[in-house]
């Protein structure tokens, strides 16, 4: 990061933590859980 003369903040500010860590190539994307763990849920109450 400092030698790349990156500037946290600025990517805090703009809720850019994806491109900051794709710049500093520590970005992880593990990829497909194959679990449920994210299911969406939309409960109406009428």
């Amino acid at each position: 990061m400092k030698a790349q003369g990156l500037q946290p903040q600025a990517y805090l500010d703009n809720n850019a933590a994806t491109t900051f860590f794709e710049a500093t190539r520590d970005l992880l994307l593990p990829g497909p859980t194959l679990t449920n763990v994210n299911d969406v849920r939309v409960i109406l109450v009428d």
